[in-house]
């Protein structure tokens, strides 16, 4: 019986070889690189010196998390993290979903594969070069947007969005989404992919035009992905802006700027506060992973789909 068993997960693995030699590489990356790390989480319990090392750095309890809850600049960070990943959320969903019901309603093959192919080139951009891009166009002084509104008229003086506290959630977020769109959009085409056409076939004759197909057809096939996507969005709300503050962010918008891993990064790279920037960090990991068992269980009540 034992050999038989043995030569059955022979013969399993042989016939799996391939998925093994695809997931193992990956797997071991992985632990690598996000498991082992995490050894290093102890020096949020301690006043790490970086001469001691970790381990010889002197021990001070939960110092660094009073600092944190006392941080004056703490409550301000909040809210622009949580207003920006908010937002996001907010705009980017009605978006994404309107942008691909109409693209999937595209009969032009051709014309249909360009705006996709155009539409998710920005995803491969960093935001590095995103930056170069947003600066020429909202740039004060040779900005193509300001300039253009200059020569027509609709404005008297440059426009002053880069440098304007105010402007920096409007273009992060509408940064964000233009970045996005189309590779977001591809996830819930391939769903749409898949529907049966049998079903939109006896909606007309049943007499139902586009947009009652795409209500009562297309919406409801689409619950699945975007729970499942929501539940990833609404997670990664401690963790949104970091990017874009640090290419973007300036002297004068920092206040509306500075977000949550923003701070971790300025505490530890650049003022040396290891012990407290991984304190901030061990927190923003507790706070993503409760948001997405608690929008997950959410999900599953309201709608019967979840991550898991």
């Amino acid at each position: 019986m034992a050999k038989g068993k043995k030569k059955s997960r022979l013969l399993t693995l042989k016939k799996q070889i391939g998925f093994h030699l695809l997931i193992w590489p990956a797997m071991v990356f992985t632990f690598i690189f996000c498991y082992i790390p995490m050894g290093g989480l102890v020096i949020a319990f301690k006043n790490y010196k970086l001469r001691a090392g970790i381990w010889a750095s002197a021990w001070n309890g939960l110092d660094n998390f009073r600092n944190l809850f006392n941080d004056f600049y703490m409550p301000g960070i909040i809210l622009n993290t949580v207003g920006i990943g908010l937002l996001s959320i907010l705009i980017s969903y009605p978006v994404v979903l309107g942008f691909t019901l109409l693209l999937n309603e595209v009969t032009s093959t051709g014309f249909k594969r360009v705006v996709q192919t155009v539409s998710y080139l920005p995803h491969f951009i960093s935001w590095a070069i995103m930056a170069v891009i947003l600066t020429s166009m909202f740039s004060a002084n040779n900005g193509v947007i300001s300039s253009l509104l200059l020569r027509i008229g609709l404005i008297s003086k440059p426009l002053n969005i880069l440098t304007a506290k105010n402007a920096y959630w409007p273009l992060v977020v509408f940064s964000s989404v233009w970045k996005e769109m189309g590779w977001s959009a591809i996830l819930y085409l391939a769903v749409i992919a898949g529907i049966d056409e049998t079903m939109y076939e006896a909606a007309k004759i049943d007499g139902a035009g586009r947009f009652a197909r795409m209500w009562y057809i297309t919406m409801p096939q689409l619950k699945g992905i975007i729970a499942i996507t929501l539940i990833l969005s609404v997670s990664n709300i401690p963790h949104v802006g970091y990017e874009q503050a640090y290419f973007l962010s300036n002297s004068v918008n920092i206040q509306r700027a500075n977000t949550l891993t923003y701070y971790v990064y300025t505490n530890g790279m650049i003022d040396a506060r290891f012990s407290y920037a991984t304190a901030i960090g061990l927190i923003l990991s507790i706070v993503s992973a409760t948001l997405m068992v608690v929008t997950n269980a959410t999900s599953r009540k309201l709608s019967g789909k979840g991550l898991y």
